[in-house]
């Protein structure tokens, strides 16, 4: 009987294991990385506690305050979102 290697199955694939050879290595990284960083969790804009989960497609709850708020798909708040927001800032503090 054949010695069994130290290496865990699945270990390089993460959550993208699941789909198996298909799809090709880089595609299923790439899945994964967004997973990764799509079920940690993430601070409300409200409370400010590392507390925000997806509940689906751009929609995110933060189980401590319950609130409720749009985001990006996979993440609370989109890199666009974040421009936006400054330039609106920016624009108040002009008006001021």
């Amino acid at each position: 009987m054949a010695k069994k290697s130290g290496r865990k199955k699945g270990r390089k694939t993460r959550s993208a294991g699941r789909f198996g050879p298909r799809y090709g290595r880089k595609i299923r990284k790439r899945v994964a990385d967004v997973e990764a960083i799509m079920h940690e969790a993430h601070r409300c804009p409200t409370c400010g506690r590392k507390a925000v989960s997806r509940k689906g497609t751009g929609i995110w709850m933060c189980s401590k305050c319950s609130t409720i708020f749009a985001g990006g798909a996979y993440v609370p708040e989109t890199s666009v979102g974040k421009t936006v927001a400054r330039s609106i800032r920016r624009a108040s503090e002009e008006q001021e």
